[in-house]
């Protein structure tokens, strides 16, 4: 990705910014949108297999069926083209992001989660991987972290042997190609940092 800087800390730039892959995270959607597909087609249908029934039930009981059924079929067609419309903007609002010092997990619409791991702190990079995920090249990776046992999860990550490649070559302090400003020489990779912590 393009660099960019919209994080909340000064001087950290934005090297890699994307979400999960589409046809994973929205698999629900995807059946959610079929079922809406087939209740539109079957509206008229119902409609008129509903009104025979009234009038066989006419003799017996005066209920107003096909109204009823209309006004459900209306509300249920409702619901689930707004369902889908939050998936796809909650699929949006989902952000995994590495920056020039950590890895970043935003999420949320309403409410907002930031959840960042830097990479000094990083201590093992896991990558998961189901049959569908290697066919269309996403994975998960847990990212852990270090004393305090924390975790960073990834879901459905495109490309996730690159992005652990990055991951691992920002850890050892390599630019990882992206950045386009010098270093200062004087910069301790995590390696150096972790013997100079615990090997004194």
């Amino acid at each position: 990705m393009d660099e960019m800087n919209n994080t909340s800390q000064p001087r950290e730039k934005v090297l890699f910014d994307t979400r999960p892959r589409f046809t994973f995270t929205l698999t629900s959607t995807f059946i959610k949108f079929f079922i809406l597909l087939v209740l539109i087609y079957l509206f008229t249908i119902i409609l008129a297999s509903v009104a025979s029934i009234q009038n066989i039930l006419v003799n017996y009981v005066r209920l107003p069926l096909v109204e009823s059924v209309s006004y459900l079929m209306i509300i249920l067609i409702f619901v689930l083209f707004l369902w889908i419309i939050w998936d796809i903007i909650s699929w949006r609002a989902i952000h995994y992001m590495l920056t020039t010092t950590r890895v970043l997990v935003e999420r949320g619409v309403i409410r907002k989660e930031k959840v960042y791991m830097h990479y000094n702190k990083i201590q093992d990079v896991n990558i998961s991987q189901g049959i569908m995920e290697r066919i269309f090249k996403a994975g998960d990776i847990e990212i852990f972290g270090g004393h305090d046992r924390t975790r960073l999860i990834m879901e459905h990550v495109p490309n996730p042997d690159q992005v652990d490649n990055t991951i691992n070559r920002l850890i050892q302090g390599d630019d990882a190609g992206f950045r386009k400003y010098k270093r200062s020489e004087d910069r301790k990779t995590v390696i150096e940092d972790y013997d100079k912590k615990f090997k004194q």
